[in-house]
């Protein structure tokens, strides 16, 4: 065997090596991409429900005839909100539908809160710090640069007032 011969074996033994570590390293963050993605959707999904659970609540108390028609005006739409909230649900797979599920309950209860106002009566559950909230993107003063926005709501146990 030839120096020429054994430079060639090892460069391609070499190129083999980055080629499997390469493969692997790519089957792995495949992998990783879809766990994160599943989790993802598995907490959109539960934070979804729990929003929407909430607003359920909130409606079974709400009083069933209204004479101030601001009030029965934002009753009205806190109850087609949480309709749509519903069948969205229904057929919901994706995270997307499961972030407009729970953006319907949190305006259901906007509005349920709403007509609380209207009524004078005290406000009912507050809704999360806005969900756009994001350091760096907000522009809200005081925020550092690597703070981040953490899920909140019935879903993880976590409020804001």
């Amino acid at each position: 065997m030839t120096m020429q011969d054994a430079f060639e074996v090892a460069i391609t033994s070499f190129g083999a090596v980055v080629g499997i570590v390469l493969i692997f390293a790519a089957v792995l963050g495949l992998r990783s991409w879809i766990e994160n993605h599943r989790r993802r959707k598995i907490r959109a999904k539960a934070d979804a429900e729990a929003w929407i659970q909430l607003c359920d609540n909130q409606l079974a108390i709400a009083p069933a005839q209204l004479t101030d028609t601001e009030a029965a005006a934002a009753l009205q739409r806190a109850r087609k909100l949480h309709e749509s909230a519903h069948q969205v649900l229904d057929s919901a797979k994706k995270t997307k539908h499961y972030d407009q599920v729970r953006t319907y309950a949190l305006a259901g209860l906007h509005n349920l809160n709403i007509m609380r106002r209207r009524l004078g009566k005290a406000p009912g559950p507050q809704g999360p710090v806005p969900f756009n909230l994001v350091s760096g993107v907000s522009g809200v003063p005081g925020r550092d640069e690597n703070e981040r926005d953490i899920p909140t709501g019935p879903g993880t146990g976590v409020y804001f007032y």
